[in-house]
């Protein structure tokens, strides 16, 4: 061909293709949209086919003789003419997104218009495509003296000029080739003991690239070999790759039409002796590969034939090297051989990619951005190389990408073609229409796989486990997901996860198709028919397991009726657990948001609803933060009482809350009442020797003997034991109520060691059943501490509970970390180290106050503790601003006559004498006695001692004569004070009679002691703390 015609050509087929490009980009994207005109479809499937012929054949136009050369020009200018003829007419009927109805319309008449020109441009095309073909099969005339290896290839080959084999990769090398080295490895290592490797993965893993690098690499190895590349997508380009084997050997017959080019190449790759290696790129589609076993859009001449038959089978020099996103086919091809699993790229090598991409673009690239995208992409080399491409042709920032791609722009992104030489030109450049290649194959093979994994990609990806998964055909649907490595197992094929953008893809399908919320609705169903409605030990696992799938389905919007009701059941079991793991903030705003579901489901009188109150009410109690929390959470459950029917779970179990809340907020009446009617609910439903009818037992006699009616709560506690035989329980869990009932008696019977004993052997039990650092293992050990503690070995019970201290310190059972503060401070006390309890007794309190709120019981008391500590540290007047706090909430929250609010009242007149204010203590003394049926002597003591400060000698007369009529103690003081009194009188003889009964009682005459002359403290408030901390539920033990 004439230079100048050479130049001409050329120039005319680079702007055939960028015109023919852009046309058929944009009829591709139409096409997926479903926006393409009718005229246009037969146009969108001759068009591309038109370019790739053109750039095959363009190179090869010197070898056709001259009418060939001129009739090949002609029609790259026709094709070029209507291509640009095709756009404009795309201009003017395609509906744009900003486009006014008017202008929508008036589009639509031009469309009609246009059709019949649009037709005659398809026809034209259509014989141009006959025409091209012709001239891209045309046989290469063979100059006299030219060898036939010296023909040249239809697309660009490197060149061996030493090397005498044919080098058939339509590909250059890769200068910049990253990592891949255990794969390259594993093929080498392969072929030592097999002729077939098959390189499995998801599309865009990079197998293609791999497989390009070992070409070159086996070349540079064995210089002499033939290396092939067959690209293996489809039945045509299958032929066509053969046919180009069969042409550059010169195989005999490989130009005559009657021959069979692919019987005729696999006969030579079988016999041959020659070194070869044959790679077949992209055999993805199983049913070009084995047409009788599965369904098959397409056909060879003879359909008894398969493309399986024609790989060559031979050992010795053979090599055959497969590609293949569908591990089914690499195995089966592989034969014998294990298919090499293609993974994503390490962080490094992802890295290393990535930059490498981006060139001199990547100096001021973050760091941490960059990982951050990496992991968004799970290394996937496609999306690597998308991402860099898109970032320095948009000029736009990593950290910009990543966010995009995390939003409602993730399709775009993921749409985005990669412009690379080194993909085969039928290969799809982008993540997107990568992965929806894989899911148009499985839904056309097996419709049921590509419904699991619109399912599974509404769940989390990570850990699926397959027993969720209560859909058909799930174990072939799952087989058929991990063959295309869209899934990969876990633990035994007993779970599965779900690469990161395949989610993203399977995503943003279903919300093109409107079918999200069916799949997120059917996600939800299969996630709240897995989980456990009742949590104990047993059911933990499964919990956790589902625990990140819960999370994800929570968060989706439903509308139906079913869907909401399904989402208000498992938000209440949701709850539940998450109590059981210490998560109170998330377990309320769950347990609220399924109460608010029910009530707008289901009657006023529906059981559900009944259960929803009980547990939003538990979750306000245990999260109350002051008075008026804890009232409201009692409505609540009070709530919850009135509607559940009896006997039920809810009953029992609100029962049980109630009378804890009860118990806190000083109602003992109420609190005794609650208890007896859980225990006896849990009796009438399950029978006397059920789990959690003992287990209620247990709480029931606790109370009981907390509130004072010990002998009542020891009898109960012996019944649990003589139940517990007939009892359905685990054997462990009969162990753990039997000792929990012994330590119980052993503590209320004042027998510290043998309750010592009980407790070690329950924290042993407990940590076989739970695990060390589980709550109720450390709650039974401080109980441990605190029997040793009683019985005076306070550097044992100070090392034990610093210890749980320590174990404790990540736990979110704050209440442990109190407990064990409280034995330390105790033990300071012991000791009479005033000044370090003290700082103790300030962290317990701030723990409570923080936790609970000033107005909790168990705040009180603990203010209560801090006041005792000021009192033993002589700083009374803290003490007194203590006590007077204490005694403002007993006053309203406990009966006047409680042993704790006359504790504090005593405590308070101690402090005011102390402080000199007599006249206060005297009210506070008097207050006290008035409230008491029969006053205590050391109470008309501490009368005496102030009335005596303030010189009030009728008073203490009258005073004293009532002490000295109770028989104890007391009565040497007693008689001293009426003594002082009378001769203050001045009534002498009456005092000397006094005086000889006080020496009767063998005191020596002489000044009493000094301690006689201030008021006595009361005795230190006993806090048991067995079973309060925590109320371990051991039903599933």
């Amino acid at each position: 061909m004439d230079p100048v015609c050479a130049i001409g050509l050329a120039s005319a087929v680079v702007t055939l293709i960028d015109v023919g490009t852009k046309v058929a980009n944009r009829l591709r994207e139409l096409s997926e949209a479903g926006d393409i005109p009718d005229v246009f479809r037969d146009i969108k499937t001759r068009l591309p086919l038109i370019l790739s012929i053109v750039m095959r054949t363009q190179n090869g136009t010197h070898h056709l003789s001259p009418p060939a050369q001129d009739a090949f020009e002609e029609v790259v200018r026709q094709c070029f003419e209507q291509a640009s003829q095709l756009n404009e007419i795309l201009n003017k009927v395609v509906v744009a997104k900003g486009d006014s109805r008017l202008k929508k319309t008036v589009k639509a008449g031009v469309s009609l218009v246009e059709e019949t020109r649009v037709q005659r441009i398809a026809t034209g095309l259509r014989d141009n495509v006959q025409l091209l073909t012709f001239l891209s099969v045309t046989p290469v005339v063979v100059e006299k003296g030219e060898s036939a290896l010296e023909r040249r290839p239809s697309v660009f080959l490197p060149s061996y000029e030493s090397a005498t084999g044919v080098f058939l990769v339509p590909f250059t090398r890769d200068e910049h080739f990253i990592g891949r080295t255990s794969s390259l490895q594993s093929i080498s290592a392969s072929f030592e003991t097999q002729n077939r490797v098959a390189l499995s993965g998801m599309g865009g893993v990079g197998k293609s690239q791999i497989a390009i690098e070992y070409c070159y690499r086996y070349k540079d190895e064995t210089p002499d070999a033939h290396v092939f590349w067959v690209y293996g997508g489809t039945i045509a380009r299958f032929y066509q790759g053969y046919k180009r084997i069969a042409q550059h050997l010169n195989l005999p017959g490989w130009d005559d039409p009657e021959e069979s080019i692919l019987d005729l190449v696999s006969s030579w790759l079988s016999g041959t002796q020659d070194n070869y290696l044959l790679v077949i790129d992209n055999a993805d589609n199983i049913e070009h590969w084995w047409p009788g076993k599965y369904k098959s859009g397409a056909s060879l001449d003879d359909p008894s034939k398969d493309l399986s038959k024609y790989l060559p089978d031979r050992m010795g020099n053979s090599k055959v090297l497969i590609t293949t996103r569908d591990n089914r086919v690499a195995g089966r091809l592989a034969r014998k051989g294990k298919p090499i699993a293609v993974q994503p790229m390490s962080e490094q090598e992802a890295t290393s990619l990535f930059l490498s991409k981006l060139g001199d673009d990547c100096s001021n690239i973050d760091e941490a951005e960059v990982h951050a995208l990496l992991d968004e992409l799970d290394h996937l080399p496609l999306a690597v190389s998308q991402a860099a491409a898109f970032i320095q042709e948009n000029c736009i920032s990593v950290a910009e990408y990543t966010v995009a791609l995390q939003g409602s722009d993730a399709e775009e992104f993921l749409h985005e073609e990669l412009d690379d030489s080194r993909r085969d030109e039928d290969s799809i450049n982008s993540v997107y229409r990568t992965l929806k290649l894989s899911h148009d194959q499985i839904k056309q093979q097996k419709p049921r796989a590509a419904e699991l994994l619109c399912l599974l990609a509404m769940l989390d990806r990570q850990s699926i486990p397959k027993s969720l998964l209560k859909v058909a055909e799930v174990t072939t649907s799952l087989g058929v997901l991990q063959s295309f490595n869209l899934v990969t197992s876990r633990a035994g094929l007993q779970s599965f996860q779900m690469h990161r953008l395949v989610q993203s893809f399977v995503r943003i399908s279903v919300q093109k198709d409107n079918t999200a919320s069916k799949w997120q609705e059917k996600a939800l169903a299969c996630v709240s028919k897995d989980y456990p409605t009742e949590i104990g030990v047993a059911e933990w696992p499964i919990c956790d397991a589902l625990a990140p799938h819960v999370h994800i389905v929570t968060g989706y919007e439903y509308k139906t009726t079913e869907a909401r009701l399904d989402l208000a059941h498992l938000l209440c079991w949701a709850a539940d657990f998450d109590i059981e793991r210490g998560m109170y903030t998330q377990a309320l705003e769950r347990a609220k948001w399924s109460l608010e579901l029910f009530r707008e489901l289901v009657p006023e009188d529906d059981e559900r609803l009944a259960a929803a109150t009980w547990l939003y009410g538990r979750l306000r109690y245990y999260q109350a933060q002051n008075a008026k929390d804890a009232d409201e959470a009692g409505e609540l459950l009070e709530k919850a009482l009135s509607i559940a029917r009896y006997p039920s779970l809810t009953y029992g179990e609100t029962a049980f809350e109630l009378s804890h809340l009860c118990f806190d907020q000083g109602n003992e009446k109420r609190c005794l009442e609650m208890g007896k009617a859980s225990f006896e609910c849990w009796k009438d439903s399950e029978g006397p020797n059920s789990v959690r009818t003992l287990d209620n037992m247990h709480d029931y006699a606790l109370e009981l003997a907390l509130l004072g009616h010990e002998e009542e709560g020891i009898t109960m506690w012996q019944e649990i034991m003589e139940r517990c035989p007939a009892s359905d329980a685990s054997e462990n869990t009969k162990t753990v109520f039997t000792y929990r009932s012994m330590a119980g008696i052993a503590e209320f019977q004042d027998d510290a060691a043998m309750a010592e004993v009980f407790y070690a052997d329950l924290a042993k039990i407990s940590e076989t059943l739970y695990y060390s650092e589980h709550v109720h293992v450390l709650d039974y050990r401080l109980s441990h501490a605190e029997q040793i503690m009683r019985q005076g070995r306070l550097d044992e019970a100070t090392r034990l509970s610093e210890s749980i201290l320590a174990n404790n310190s990540g736990h979110s059972e704050w209440r442990i970390c109190a407990g064990c503060l409280q034995i330390i401070a105790e033990c300071c006390r012991l000791r009479a180290s005033y000044s370090k309890e003290q700082e103790y007794r300030l962290r317990i309190l701030e723990m409570h106050e923080k936790q609970l709120g000033r107005d909790h019981r168990d705040t009180i008391d603990v203010t209560q503790d801090f006041a005792d500590c000021y009192l033993n540290n002589q700083k009374f007047s803290e003490a007194r601003d203590q006590y007077l706090k204490v005694l403002s909430w007993r006053n309203k929250r406990l009966d006047r006559t409680h042993t704790d609010t006359l504790r504090a009242i005593e405590c308070l007149g101690v402090s005011y004498v102390h402080e000199g204010r007599d006249e206060e203590a005297e009210a506070a003394y008097l207050d006290a006695i008035d409230r008491q049926t029969s006053p205590n002597a050391r109470l008309l003591h501490n009368l005496c001692v102030v009335l005596q400060n303030q010189s009030k000698w009728e008073m203490l007369e009258t005073w004293s004569r009532q002490l000295c009529e109770l028989d104890d103690e007391n009565r040497q003081r007693a008689l001293w004070s009426l003594m002082t009194a009378l001769e203050q009188q001045g009534r002498t003889a009456e005092a000397l009679e006094v005086r000889m009964s006080f020496l009767a009682l063998g005191t020596p005459d002489a000044e009493p002691p000094k301690a006689w002359r201030l008021p006595q403290s009361p005795p230190v408030r006993v806090d048991r703390r067995f079973g309060r901390m925590i109320h371990p539920r051991t039903w599933s033990a």
